[in-house]
């Protein structure tokens, strides 16, 4: 025991002397710099703290090793953007410093893994409480008769397109410690299938994947304190993961993202040049026209969430996130971060319909999004002049074949049953749960048992 005693000492002493040795021949090197090159350089440069062999060690670096939930290092070099960031951690405004952040464990200025999921995944599991109403037949569902002919032409879109998805999305789902029969549902279905995945909560928990991720709001984690959420959220992606995605797609904890269309649509052409024209900045959402806003007006409904690429962020954290509506507390996040998007906008937005006409991003769950007053109302809006664009006013064909998301889903098995819907095979996932070939539920293979009055012919 003697001898592990004084071997670990000399291994300190030598961490210790290598550090001292290597900060010596960094500071001869700053001091051979030119002015210029010396200035940007202590700009930038942050001070992070490590524990080696029990013994913590300050060192200079520009980037931030951080310990995500499993205890391994998460390394995140955010310091050295690849594209020359102005804000540095700290310095947003109205925004808690970075420290204020505390990790799992105590650590100031946590950073999480943003692919824990994917390193811990979660199996879609059906609750034998929940059984009846998840297993039960096409249409007599949550979804409805209504629901169920939307769920299978998306079905049918997914399994077919051959379009490209390949970009790189980071999900942020603003939730909170009460949210996480929610966040669960959202780790067992969608969730996995983005590249990066934030639960930003009021609170850490390794088992949920909640990060704590505070506000300067006076309100809190409540519902009143959401701007402020979002704001903090988005000085977050840009802080450290704004080298590493493609796309930022914003949302609370009642929502449900077909991925695979997101990537498609982020993925496309039409977005690809959208975001090319210089001062042009892809901030993606359904336009929702509400409350006595003037004609042309209109803000990105945070229902189904909004969609924004790394150019955009960019600009945003460095534009309007510190000079317009910073002091601002309340709820309507959408219509707050809206009007600061027209900073650098002009109230220019891409329109996400697809080359129907029917719309992708939507405010409501897939058995009523249709008729919700302020959609029936935007949608007037948007054929009235002074934008002039055709609108579909039948369901079926308002609601695009590559929806994208749905929304105020009141209970998380409204979630899962758009899973079942969307991707499982049900007679695989509900045989457990159904008593006779009579009540088969055959969704994902070959077989036509589906319920009696529903009209296949909506899909073929």
């Amino acid at each position: 025991m003697l001898h592990c005693q004084h071997a670990g000492r000399r291994i300190k002493a030598g961490i210790r002397m290598g550090l001292k040795v290597c900060l010596v021949i960094a500071f001869v090197h700053i001091l051979r710099m030119d002015q210029k090159t010396k200035n940007s350089f202590l700009q930038n440069i942050q001070w992070s703290t490590y524990k080696v062999a029990s013994t913590t060690i300050k060192v200079a670096t520009t980037g931030t090793d951080y310990t995500d939930n499993n205890d391994t290092t998460f390394i995140n070099n955010s310091a050295a953007s690849l594209y020359h960031k102005k804000i540095t951690p700290g310095n947003h405004v109205n925004i808690p410093s970075p420290k204020e952040r505390i990790g799992p464990n105590g650590e100031e200025g946590y950073v999480q893994d943003p692919q824990w999921l994917q390193k811990r995944p979660y199996r879609f599991q059906i609750p034998i409480e929940e059984s009846t109403e998840l297993c039960s037949a096409l249409g007599n569902g949550t979804e409805g008769k209504e629901g169920i002919v939307d769920a299978l032409k998306i079905r049918k879109y997914i399994e077919t397109s051959k379009k490209t998805r390949n970009v790189k999305l980071f999900c942020a789902v603003y939730t909170y410690g009460g949210g996480a029969a929610w966040t669960n549902v959202i780790s067992e279905t969608w969730g996995r299938k983005c590249d990066g995945l934030l639960f930003a909560s009021d609170q850490n928990n390794n088992e949920t994947g909640h990060m704590y991720l505070p506000s300067n709001s006076r309100r809190g984690f409540s519902y009143k304190g959401m701007y402020q959420r979002v704001r903090a959220i988005l000085a977050y992606l840009y802080d450290n993961f704004l080298d590493d995605y493609d796309f930022f797609h914003i949302a609370g904890d009642d929502v449900y993202l077909i991925v695979e269309n997101l990537k498609e649509y982020l993925a496309s052409e039409e977005v690809r040049k959208w975001d090319e024209v210089p001062g042009q900045y892809l901030f993606a959402g359904f336009w929702v026209h509400w409350g006595g806003m003037k004609p042309g007006e209109f803000y990105l409904g945070g229902g189904s969430g909004y969609s924004i690429s790394r150019k955009a962020l960019k600009a945003f954290v460095e534009g309007p996130l510190q000079t317009c509506n910073t002091h601002f507390e309340g709820s309507s996040e959408d219509l707050k971060i809206s009007e600061c998007m027209r900073n650098l906008t002009s109230n220019k937005f891409i329109y996400t319909a697809d080359s129907s006409g029917a719309h992708r991003y939507h405010q409501g769950p897939i058995w009523n999004h249709f008729w919700l007053k302020f959609v029936k109302l935007s949608l007037t809006h948007m054929r009235s002049p002074p934008l002039s664009i055709p609108q579909h006013y039948s369901k079926h064909e308002y609601t695009s074949n590559s929806s994208v998301a749905f929304h105020k889903h009141y209970r998380p098995l409204e979630m899962k049953r758009l899973e079942l819907l969307l991707y499982k095979n049900m007679s695989i996932e509900c045989t457990p749960f159904v008593k006779g070939e009579d009540e088969m539920i055959n969704v994902g293979n070959s077989s036509d048992k589906i319920c009696p009055d529903y009209d296949k012919s909506v899909v073929d």
